[in-house]
Protein backbone atom coordinates (compact mmCIF):
# COMPACT_ATOMS: atom_id res chain seq x y z
CA UNK A 1 0.00 0.00 0.00
CA UNK A 2 2.83 2.06 0.56
CA UNK A 3 4.42 1.61 -2.55
CA UNK A 4 1.39 2.52 -4.41
CA UNK A 5 0.66 5.61 -2.47
CA UNK A 6 4.72 6.61 -3.01
CA UNK A 7 3.90 6.05 -6.76
CA UNK A 8 0.55 7.67 -7.25
CA UNK A 9 2.27 10.88 -5.28
CA UNK A 10 5.36 10.58 -8.14
CA UNK A 11 2.89 10.81 -10.70
CA UNK A 12 0.74 13.72 -9.46
CA UNK A 13 3.97 15.85 -9.14
CA UNK A 14 5.08 14.66 -12.43
CA UNK A 15 1.94 15.36 -13.96
CA UNK A 16 2.08 19.07 -11.95
CA UNK A 17 6.21 19.26 -13.16
CA UNK A 18 5.10 18.38 -17.07
CA UNK A 19 1.78 21.05 -17.21
CA UNK A 20 4.17 23.69 -15.74
CA UNK A 21 7.12 23.00 -18.51
CA UNK A 22 4.10 23.12 -20.87
CA UNK A 23 3.16 26.30 -19.79
CA UNK A 24 6.46 27.87 -20.21
CA UNK A 25 7.28 26.72 -23.46
CA UNK A 26 4.20 28.02 -25.01
CA UNK A 27 5.01 31.36 -22.95
CA UNK A 28 8.71 31.49 -24.67
CA UNK A 29 7.54 30.65 -27.88
CA UNK A 30 4.36 33.05 -27.55
CA UNK A 31 7.26 35.92 -26.77
CA UNK A 32 9.50 34.51 -29.77
CA UNK A 33 6.97 35.12 -31.96
CA UNK A 34 6.14 38.79 -31.60
CA UNK A 35 7.32 40.56 -34.33
CA UNK A 36 10.64 42.57 -32.98
CA UNK A 37 10.37 46.44 -32.57
CA UNK A 38 12.13 48.19 -35.00
CA UNK A 39 15.00 50.20 -33.95
CA UNK A 40 13.60 53.56 -33.41
CA UNK A 41 14.33 56.33 -35.68
CA UNK A 42 16.79 59.07 -35.62
CA UNK A 43 16.03 62.85 -35.10
CA UNK A 44 17.36 63.51 -38.99
CA UNK A 45 15.02 60.99 -40.54
CA UNK A 46 12.50 62.38 -38.79
CA UNK A 47 12.72 66.04 -40.23
CA UNK A 48 10.42 67.56 -42.84
CA UNK A 49 11.75 69.96 -45.65
CA UNK A 50 10.35 73.80 -44.89
CA UNK A 51 8.41 75.24 -48.24
CA UNK A 52 8.10 78.10 -45.98
CA UNK A 53 11.69 78.24 -45.15
CA UNK A 54 12.92 77.69 -48.55
CA UNK A 55 11.15 80.72 -49.82
CA UNK A 56 11.93 83.03 -47.35
CA UNK A 57 15.53 82.49 -47.79
CA UNK A 58 15.41 82.53 -51.40
CA UNK A 59 13.83 86.04 -51.14
CA UNK A 60 16.25 87.45 -48.58
CA UNK A 61 18.70 86.48 -51.32
CA UNK A 62 17.01 88.56 -53.47
CA UNK A 63 17.03 91.37 -51.04
CA UNK A 64 20.81 90.80 -50.17
CA UNK A 65 21.61 90.95 -53.91
CA UNK A 66 19.90 94.33 -54.82
CA UNK A 67 22.06 96.04 -52.18
CA UNK A 68 25.22 93.85 -53.19
CA UNK A 69 24.65 95.01 -56.95
CA UNK A 70 24.91 98.83 -56.11
CA UNK A 71 27.60 98.45 -53.50
CA UNK A 72 30.12 96.61 -55.70
CA UNK A 73 29.23 99.40 -57.85
CA UNK A 74 30.97 102.21 -55.50
CA UNK A 75 33.43 100.00 -54.07
CA UNK A 76 34.95 97.94 -57.61
CA UNK A 77 33.57 100.01 -59.97
CA UNK A 78 34.25 98.77 -63.52
CA UNK A 79 37.90 100.55 -64.97
CA UNK A 80 37.28 103.34 -67.42
CA UNK A 81 37.66 101.81 -71.03
CA UNK A 82 40.49 103.28 -72.69
CA UNK A 83 38.61 105.14 -74.96
CA UNK A 84 36.99 107.19 -72.27
CA UNK A 85 40.58 107.73 -70.69
CA UNK A 86 42.26 108.89 -73.88
CA UNK A 87 39.73 111.70 -74.55
CA UNK A 88 41.10 115.60 -74.12
CA UNK A 89 39.28 117.67 -71.51
CA UNK A 90 38.08 119.95 -74.39
CA UNK A 91 36.19 117.10 -76.35
CA UNK A 92 34.65 115.86 -73.34
CA UNK A 93 33.65 119.60 -72.13
CA UNK A 94 31.77 120.09 -75.41
CA UNK A 95 29.01 117.61 -74.90
CA UNK A 96 27.87 120.32 -71.74
CA UNK A 97 28.29 123.35 -73.76
CA UNK A 98 24.80 125.02 -74.77
CA UNK A 99 23.96 123.82 -71.23
CA UNK A 100 22.56 126.37 -68.64
CA UNK A 101 24.74 126.96 -65.79
CA UNK A 102 21.87 126.15 -63.44
CA UNK A 103 21.78 122.53 -65.60
CA UNK A 104 25.34 121.91 -65.02
CA UNK A 105 24.98 122.41 -60.92
CA UNK A 106 22.09 120.31 -60.83
CA UNK A 107 23.88 117.54 -62.67
CA UNK A 108 26.98 118.29 -59.95
CA UNK A 109 24.34 117.56 -56.95
CA UNK A 110 22.45 114.68 -58.89
CA UNK A 111 25.91 112.85 -58.93
CA UNK A 112 26.71 113.74 -55.26
CA UNK A 113 23.52 111.75 -54.53
CA UNK A 114 24.38 108.93 -57.04
CA UNK A 115 24.51 106.42 -54.14
CA UNK A 116 20.88 107.30 -53.10
CA UNK A 117 19.65 107.36 -57.02
CA UNK A 118 21.05 104.10 -57.96
CA UNK A 119 19.33 102.05 -54.67
CA UNK A 120 15.77 101.25 -55.72
CA UNK A 121 14.73 102.15 -52.01
CA UNK A 122 10.97 101.98 -52.96
CA UNK A 123 12.05 98.12 -54.37
CA UNK A 124 13.74 97.22 -51.62
CA UNK A 125 10.91 98.60 -49.08
CA UNK A 126 8.47 96.64 -51.00
CA UNK A 127 10.46 93.42 -50.66
CA UNK A 128 11.45 93.49 -47.14
CA UNK A 129 7.71 94.16 -46.42
CA UNK A 130 7.15 90.55 -47.79
CA UNK A 131 10.25 88.71 -45.84
CA UNK A 132 8.01 90.34 -42.78
CA UNK A 133 4.94 88.57 -44.26
CA UNK A 134 6.73 85.78 -44.29
CA UNK A 135 8.22 85.37 -41.56
CA UNK A 136 5.22 85.87 -39.44
CA UNK A 137 3.79 82.63 -40.96
CA UNK A 138 7.31 80.83 -40.27
CA UNK A 139 7.40 81.55 -36.53
CA UNK A 140 4.78 78.72 -35.35
CA UNK A 141 5.86 76.23 -37.65
CA UNK A 142 9.27 77.08 -36.52
CA UNK A 143 8.67 76.85 -33.02
CA UNK A 144 6.94 73.38 -33.78
CA UNK A 145 10.14 71.82 -34.61
CA UNK A 146 12.34 73.02 -31.91
CA UNK A 147 13.54 77.06 -32.32
CA UNK A 148 14.07 78.28 -29.23
CA UNK A 149 13.00 82.15 -28.03
CA UNK A 150 16.14 82.94 -28.62
CA UNK A 151 16.41 81.83 -32.55
CA UNK A 152 13.11 83.63 -32.82
CA UNK A 153 14.34 87.24 -31.11
CA UNK A 154 17.13 87.20 -32.85
CA UNK A 155 15.85 86.98 -36.12
CA UNK A 156 13.29 89.48 -35.68
CA UNK A 157 15.64 91.88 -34.32
CA UNK A 158 17.82 91.80 -37.21
CA UNK A 159 14.66 91.93 -39.63
CA UNK A 160 13.77 94.92 -37.50
CA UNK A 161 17.14 96.95 -37.93
CA UNK A 162 17.54 95.45 -41.40
CA UNK A 163 13.97 97.70 -42.19
CA UNK A 164 15.23 100.43 -39.95
CA UNK A 165 18.27 101.17 -42.54
CA UNK A 166 15.71 101.85 -45.26
CA UNK A 167 14.53 104.88 -43.39
CA UNK A 168 18.11 106.59 -43.31
CA UNK A 169 18.92 104.86 -46.64
CA UNK A 170 22.28 103.38 -45.56
CA UNK A 171 23.14 101.36 -47.72
CA UNK A 172 26.20 99.26 -46.52
CA UNK A 173 24.21 98.61 -42.97
CA UNK A 174 21.28 97.33 -44.64
CA UNK A 175 23.39 95.20 -46.95
CA UNK A 176 25.44 93.99 -43.74
CA UNK A 177 21.68 93.68 -42.15
CA UNK A 178 20.15 91.55 -44.74
CA UNK A 179 23.46 89.03 -44.93
CA UNK A 180 22.82 88.50 -41.19
CA UNK A 181 19.48 87.70 -41.75
CA UNK A 182 20.61 85.17 -44.41
CA UNK A 183 22.91 83.57 -41.70
CA UNK A 184 20.35 83.43 -39.61
CA UNK A 185 17.82 81.52 -41.46
CA UNK A 186 20.53 78.93 -41.74
CA UNK A 187 20.17 78.29 -37.80
CA UNK A 188 16.39 77.32 -39.06
CA UNK A 189 17.39 75.36 -41.21
CA UNK A 190 18.86 72.70 -38.76
CA UNK A 191 15.47 71.93 -37.74
CA UNK A 192 14.66 70.94 -41.14
CA UNK A 193 15.42 68.20 -43.52
CA UNK A 194 17.60 70.37 -46.04
CA UNK A 195 19.17 69.14 -49.42
CA UNK A 196 22.74 70.05 -48.22
CA UNK A 197 24.09 70.24 -44.79
CA UNK A 198 23.35 73.81 -43.70
CA UNK A 199 26.91 74.73 -43.20
CA UNK A 200 27.16 74.75 -46.89
CA UNK A 201 25.10 77.96 -46.51
CA UNK A 202 27.51 79.09 -43.45
CA UNK A 203 30.31 79.54 -46.31
CA UNK A 204 27.98 82.01 -48.38
CA UNK A 205 27.15 84.01 -45.56
CA UNK A 206 30.85 84.09 -44.12
CA UNK A 207 32.17 84.71 -47.91
CA UNK A 208 30.24 87.36 -48.28
CA UNK A 209 30.46 89.18 -45.22
CA UNK A 210 34.19 89.21 -45.84
CA UNK A 211 33.79 90.63 -49.04
CA UNK A 212 32.03 93.71 -48.01
CA UNK A 213 33.94 94.12 -44.90
CA UNK A 214 37.32 94.26 -47.17
CA UNK A 215 35.60 96.84 -49.55
CA UNK A 216 34.69 98.89 -46.48
CA UNK A 217 38.39 98.84 -45.46
CA UNK A 218 37.53 96.67 -42.31
CA UNK A 219 40.72 93.79 -42.71
CA UNK A 220 40.49 92.19 -39.28
CA UNK A 221 36.23 91.58 -39.76
CA UNK A 222 37.32 90.28 -43.36
CA UNK A 223 39.86 88.02 -42.04
CA UNK A 224 37.79 86.82 -39.10
CA UNK A 225 34.74 85.96 -41.33
CA UNK A 226 37.05 84.30 -43.95
CA UNK A 227 38.44 82.03 -41.63
CA UNK A 228 35.21 80.98 -40.98
CA UNK A 229 34.22 80.77 -44.02
CA UNK A 230 36.96 78.39 -44.48
CA UNK A 231 36.21 76.62 -41.35
CA UNK A 232 32.69 76.06 -42.47
CA UNK A 233 34.14 74.39 -45.58
CA UNK A 234 36.26 72.46 -43.54
CA UNK A 235 33.02 70.61 -41.74
CA UNK A 236 31.62 70.10 -45.16
CA UNK A 237 33.74 69.45 -47.87
CA UNK A 238 34.08 65.34 -46.93
CA UNK A 239 30.27 64.92 -47.64
CA UNK A 240 30.62 66.31 -51.04
CA UNK A 241 30.70 63.19 -53.58
CA UNK A 242 31.54 65.61 -56.95
CA UNK A 243 35.24 65.77 -55.94
CA UNK A 244 35.62 68.03 -59.00
CA UNK A 245 33.11 70.78 -57.67
CA UNK A 246 35.03 69.63 -54.08
CA UNK A 247 38.20 71.07 -55.87
CA UNK A 248 36.47 74.30 -57.37
CA UNK A 249 35.50 75.26 -54.09
CA UNK A 250 38.77 74.64 -52.11
CA UNK A 251 40.95 76.44 -54.91
CA UNK A 252 38.14 79.36 -54.85
CA UNK A 253 37.93 80.18 -51.26
CA UNK A 254 42.16 80.12 -51.34
CA UNK A 255 42.01 83.06 -53.67
CA UNK A 256 39.65 84.74 -52.17
CA UNK A 257 41.15 84.86 -49.26
CA UNK A 258 44.47 85.72 -51.19
CA UNK A 259 43.04 88.37 -52.77
CA UNK A 260 41.61 89.73 -49.28
CA UNK A 261 45.28 90.28 -48.68
CA UNK A 262 46.10 91.98 -51.98
CA UNK A 263 43.32 94.23 -51.15
CA UNK A 264 42.23 94.95 -54.63
CA UNK A 265 38.84 96.17 -55.39
CA UNK A 266 37.99 94.08 -58.51
CA UNK A 267 40.30 91.43 -57.58
CA UNK A 268 38.16 90.79 -54.55
CA UNK A 269 34.98 90.94 -56.71
CA UNK A 270 35.78 88.14 -59.46
CA UNK A 271 37.08 86.13 -56.64
CA UNK A 272 34.12 86.50 -54.64
CA UNK A 273 31.55 85.87 -57.47
CA UNK A 274 33.77 82.67 -58.57
CA UNK A 275 33.54 81.21 -54.94
CA UNK A 276 29.99 81.97 -54.35
CA UNK A 277 29.16 80.18 -57.96
CA UNK A 278 31.37 77.40 -56.88
CA UNK A 279 29.37 76.57 -53.63
CA UNK A 280 26.39 77.12 -55.17
CA UNK A 281 27.20 74.28 -57.82
CA UNK A 282 27.95 72.30 -54.87
CA UNK A 283 24.61 72.61 -53.03
CA UNK A 284 22.76 71.50 -56.02
CA UNK A 285 24.83 68.49 -56.55
CA UNK A 286 24.53 67.49 -53.22
CA UNK A 287 20.63 67.64 -53.84
CA UNK A 288 20.68 65.61 -57.01
CA UNK A 289 22.42 63.03 -55.14
CA UNK A 290 19.66 62.64 -52.47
Amino acid sequence: MIYHKSLRIFFVYMTAFLIVSLICANLITGCSRKPAKSSPKSPDSEKKESMALKKMQTDIESVLKEYEKVYLMQTAPLPKSSGEEDKPKDEKQKKSEGQEGGQGEQKQASEGQSSVQETNWSKLEQDIAKIHEQWNGFQSEATKNGASLEMINNFSDMLNKLTMTLTQQLLYEGLLATNELYGKTVDFEKLFKTESPPDTKKILYFGRMATYKILNNDEIGAKEAMNNALMAWETVKSQVKDTTEASKVEFSLKELNQAITEKDPNLIKIKAQIGEKNVQDVIKSMGKNK
